[in-house]
């Protein structure tokens, strides 16, 4: 899934809000890059492909 679908089902859930934020895809994508480098193997989410992630344990 990438970052886009994440937040609009996020926002559909309500899980997130942005009351101002420009470009939330963009937050979460740096986000979870953040985690896979700092915590490798143990991070939450994998990337499958250029801009796209799973959760850990799923393909």
């Amino acid at each position: 899934m990438n970052c886009k679908a994440m937040v609009e089902a996020m926002q559909v859930a309500g899980l997130w809000s942005t009351p101002k934020g420009a470009t939330p895809d963009a937050t979460l994508y740096a986000s979870i890059l953040r985690e896979i480098n700092a915590k490798g193997k143990d991070a939450r989410f994998r990337k499958t492909e250029r801009g796209h992630f799973t959760l850990a344990g799923r393909k």
